[in-house]
């Protein structure tokens, strides 16, 4: 049986969700599609509305501004080419000039590069060696540009750092600009004043990053949109999937009524008490690994992160010169499941981390790098039993 330790990958659903999915898979009366005029669509389309009511209500929203969809990535993807359609639809065609930090998920970055080869400016705002981006650094590019569209992820992937996504928000909106973040990884693990934060407009995460389900997701659209006009600040943006006018006409596609169910339950579920839990196994885990080896580097240990991820580096002298894939593998044939990095880079063939080049680690640090990421099913008999794998593996 697989010790699971990569939750920051995917996290298996909670019971209480898988239960809470049943009804809508099984029962008749859950088929229509919300859209239909009938009497069975017509139920279907309350429950939706009823669930989005009950989305907003966690992240302090309106529930018009809640738009469910299939996932981070779409999210990510929907949030920047929809502002940049939006400002274009509203202000006349003119080159963008979008921001984003050098931590960004790969959603994000591709996101961002295929605006580029639409003939728009992206801008990489540097972080520091804790694998922040300092609000200072977001305000003198500010003052020094224009900027359209700046996105940050509330928290890294990788390495778990917290973003001060509020403060950049404000200085956003201040200077006209439009905020994203892409907050899969701070939903649901103990972040309320990011999930609730009024100033950020566009904000989107993913059920499986929290005991929901995969393949079902939110991208809140909060407005106000900076630098238009105040008639069109709460203007819907552009559609990124195309067709009909679910989800209030920002995304089209019939709503996969169990997978939002599950999502929001799973949303509910996730508790102050459950993140504070998760922390205190994360603090232990990560005290063990330095007192049992010194030398092992914890990535962005200088700054705040997140309840759940630990990334650390085995200098040479320990890991005998093996990467963190190689080290991960071993792991794996042991039974431990444990990542090497950000899954989505896992089978891209890309040179190492951007998160961690971008922080300046050490080529050699950096190569031999885990991450080991806790959720809701975690325990300390789990973790003890790690460092003994742990331990074989580095002997």
């Amino acid at each position: 049986m697989t010790v699971y330790l990569d939750h920051a990958a995917s996290t298996p659903m909670k019971p209480e969700v898988t239960a809470a999915m049943q009804p809508y898979l099984s029962e008749a009366r859950w088929m229509a599609n919300p859209m239909s005029a009938h009497a069975d669509g017509r139920a279907c389309r309350s429950e939706l509305e009823s669930l989005r009511a009950r989305a907003a209500a966690r992240f302090a929203c309106r529930p018009e501004a809640i738009v469910f969809n299939s996932g981070g990535s779409e999210g990510d993807t929907h949030a920047l080419f929809g502002a940049a359609r939006l400002l274009m639809h509203k202000r006349g065609p003119r080159m963008l000039r979008i921001g984003i930090s050098a931590l960004e998920h790969e959603a994000v970055r591709a996101a961002a590069m295929l605006l580029v080869d639409e003939m728009h400016e992206l801008v990489v705002l540097p972080v520091t060696s804790a694998g922040v981006l300092p609000p200072e650094v977001v305000e003198q590019a500010l003052r020094e540009e224009r900027f359209d569209i700046i996105s940050v992820m509330s928290v890294n992937n990788e390495i778990g750092t917290v973003q001060p996504v509020g403060e950049i928000a404000r200085l956003c909106s201040a200077a006209g600009c439009i905020f994203h973040t892409d907050a899969v990884r701070a939903v649901g693990h103990g972040l309320p004043e990011i999930e609730s934060d009024p100033g950020i407009p566009l904000l989107n995460c993913t059920g499986h990053k929290f005991g929901g389900p995969r393949g079902a997701g939110i991208l809140i659209q909060r407005g106000p949109w900076a630098g238009l006009a105040p008639e069109q600040q709460h203007a819907p943006l552009a559609q990124h999937v195309c067709g009909g006018h679910q989800e209030q006409g920002a995304r089209a596609g019939t709503e996969n009524l169990a997978s939002i169910a599950g999502l929001v339950h799973a949303l509910e579920l996730a508790t102050a008490e459950e993140a504070a839990h998760i922390e205190e196994l994360r603090v232990g885990l990560e005290a063990s690994l330095q007192e049992r080896w010194p030398g092992t580097q914890i990535n962005g240990a200088q700054a705040r992160r997140a309840t759940h991820i630990t990334s650390l580096c085995f200098p040479p002298e320990l890991c005998g010169g093996r990467s963190g894939p190689q080290l991960a593998a071993q792991l794996d044939a042991l039974g431990f499941a444990v990542g090497a990095g950000a899954a989505c880079q896992s089978e891209s063939g890309s040179a190492g981390s951007h998160t961690l080049r971008a922080m300046g680690v050490p080529g050699e640090l950096a190569n031999a790098t885990l991450r080991i990421s806790l959720g809701w099913s975690s325990t300390q008999a789990e973790i003890d039993s790690f460092f003994g794998a742990l331990q074989e593996v580095l002997a």
